[in-house]
């Protein structure tokens, strides 16, 4: 019988569904919930940030500079939340405390790295319930897609279709359905992932910053994999040149704070492992 807590993870009244839902899988709603309302210009500008600052590089070198970031963000995010854990007088509650917060970071930084890798493709990202399904196959993979295909039915048989073109063919009601039987799965296996993380993490002895570090760096890994796999190929070149000097800097100051507030704010700044606005 279908666990009545994850019954809905998409139509259901959020706080509702937050209350019914173990501590883990409280998490996980709130931080995709809060993922899926990024702003969509922040996203956009952060893109644009980075083509401004390698202006003779192909989407594909763009793609690698944004896995990068990702990896870095995660490890650190990490990191952080290990060596909380280890500090003498704050112990395994505060420890775990801190990772706690550290995995919303995790799914806040996955979200946005899926949604700037599906923006540099092309794909239309305004559409919130649309964002949702994008994040949910990324952290899934093989197993969100198969659902994506199970849905399109015979017009999955046209060609190969990346995952992302597929969603553009659904209704908005076809599409809340798909979200929901992603939203179940996920439910299930991201929280899975994040309890795992949490023994390594708690370690004495600053093992656990290590493990912390190691940890997200492997799951960003993961996301980066079923994110290639799932929104098609790279183009070739860009259609567009590169920002000028001037357009990158007004793309750093329109994004930077926005994506500070929304994607960082639980990570201490000394912590991160590149800068994000504002310099290469």
């Amino acid at each position: 019988m279908t666990n009545p807590t994850i019954t809905d993870a998409i139509g259901s009244d959020p706080t509702a569904l937050q209350d019914r839902a173990g501590v883990t899988g409280r998490m996980f709603i709130s931080a995709l919930d809060r993922a899926v309302h990024f702003q969509t210009s922040a996203i956009e500008n952060y893109v644009k940030w980075v083509r401004g600052n390698n202006p003779t590089a192909t989407p594909a070198q763009i793609q690698q500079i944004m896995d990068t970031h990702f990896k870095n963000l995660a490890g650190g995010a990490g990191g952080s939340a290990g060596a909380a854990a280890a500090i003498p007088g704050i112990g395994f509650l505060t420890g775990a405390a801190a990772i706690g917060a550290e995995s919303l970071v995790f799914v806040d930084t996955a979200a946005f790295y899926t949604m700037a890798s599906a923006h540099l493709r092309g794909v239309d990202i305004r559409n919130a319930e649309r964002r949702r399904a994008l994040i949910l196959v990324a952290l899934l993979g093989a197993s969100g897609s198969a659902i994506i295909d199970a849905f399109v039915g015979d017009l999955s048989q046209e060609g190969p279709t990346s995952t992302a073109s597929l969603l553009a063919r659904f209704t908005a009601p076809k599409l809340g359905e798909v979200n929901n039987r992603l939203g179940r799965l996920a439910m299930k296996k991201v929280t899975k992932s994040i309890q795992k993380a949490w023994l390594g993490k708690i370690m004495p002895l600053g093992i656990g910053a290590v493990l912390g570090t190691l940890a997200n760096r492997k799951l960003a890994t993961k996301v980066i994999e079923n994110a290639r796999e799932s929104f098609g190929p790279l183009p070739v070149a860009f259609a567009q040149p590169a920002p000028t000097p001037e357009e990158t800097k007004l793309a750093a100051a329109e994004a930077g704070t926005a994506t500070k507030e929304t994607l960082l704010e639980r990570i201490d700044p000394r912590d991160w492992k590149i800068p994000l606005f504002g310099k290469k």
